[in-house]
């Protein structure tokens, strides 16, 4: 059985003095590491490529439900309704 996910917050300055051990961590645990940096409100994320291709696979699978196509249908026609100028379709 993998390892559970782990999720840390790490500044930029300390992301650049440990960033084999990050990719290490990540790559390894398939986690994830927010990246902030001082002054900023930014944030960015780091994840595995394992992880990111599940999610991307999940959004995949959604998208091919009925519930998926019928929310669309609805947020095109609500946005119609609202006269949203060029209120665009989910594709089928």
């Amino acid at each position: 059985m993998s390892e559970p996910l782990f999720f840390q917050t790490l500044e930029l300055t300390r992301l650049r003095r440990a960033l084999a051990k990050v990719h290490g961590q990540v790559a390894g645990r398939h986690g994830r590491i927010e990246v902030t940096h001082d002054g900023c409100d930014d944030v960015c994320v780091i994840l595995s490529k394992a992880e990111l291709e599940s999610l991307e696979r999940a959004l995949e699978i959604l998208t091919e439900t009925a519930e998926y196509k019928a929310m669309c249908d609805t947020l095109t026609q609500v946005a119609a309704a609202c006269g949203v100028v060029g209120a665009a379709e989910c594709e089928a």
